[in-house]
């Protein structure tokens, strides 16, 4: 009975001693990765669509250096992309419905293909740009804020928090669909916290070595 007491208390003290080594405090993520697939069938605005073109989209939240950085390509469109869009509204919901409408960000003025080097809209159709993203294509977009600047929400820990609540969309506009052609809402993978990983790896560490002492 006393060698088991002394075997548990040993191993205990191993767990302990594991938790003080791996273990970190528990901070929030700086670095937060969201993605989604675009298609028609996402489409709320303008009676919906049918096209059958797709896309994907990733966004990166730096905490730290407060940008959002949004990489989106997309092919088959039925015309050339005259706006692309991030916005803050839940899946099935337009962001004109409230509470929404607080974030609006364009990605095409900012893209790995300049605007200059797009081909030409050829049509008014309410668009932002006067030169167009093509049918098939890609597009590179920073957003650069502070911790105050929310763009719409109250600072950069609000506008955060919305993007995680999977509150945020992208959309592609194009002649035929000026109300939007594409749609994919964007979602975050959970991961373990670190304080988790680390009281598993103790636990591991520690039992492990009980193993040891046992066959010895």
């Amino acid at each position: 009975m006393e060698i088991r007491v002394r075997t548990s208390l040993w191993y205990l003290a191993i767990v302990v001693a594991g938790i003080a080594l791996f273990a970190r405090p528990v901070q929030a993520d700086t670095i937060i990765t969201l993605s989604g697939n675009l298609n028609a069938s996402q489409v709320v605005d303008g009676g919906g669509s049918t096209s059958t073109a797709t896309g994907f989209g990733t966004v990166t939240i730096d905490a730290t250096l407060f940008t959002i950085t949004t990489d989106l390509s997309w092919t088959g469109l039925s015309g050339p992309a005259d706006r692309a869009h991030l916005h803050d509204a839940p899946a099935g919901q337009s962001r004109f419905t409230p509470p929404n409408n607080n974030f609006f960000h364009e990605l095409l003025d900012d893209t790995s293909v300049p605007l200059s080097s797009q081909v030409a809209c050829g049509f008014s159709g309410g668009g932002l740009m006067t030169n167009c993203a093509p049918a098939t294509g890609t597009a590179h977009n920073v957003l650069q804020l502070s911790a105050g600047d929310g763009y719409g929400f109250p600072d950069f820990a609000s506008l955060v928090s919305a993007f995680t609540s999977n509150g945020v969309y992208i959309d592609l506009h194009t002649a035929l669909y000026p109300s939007g052609e594409i749609r994919g809402q964007l979602l975050t993978t959970p991961v373990p916290e670190p304080a988790s990983l680390a009281i598993l790896g103790a636990g591991l560490v520690g039992l492990g070595m009980l193993r040891r002492r046992r066959r010895a």
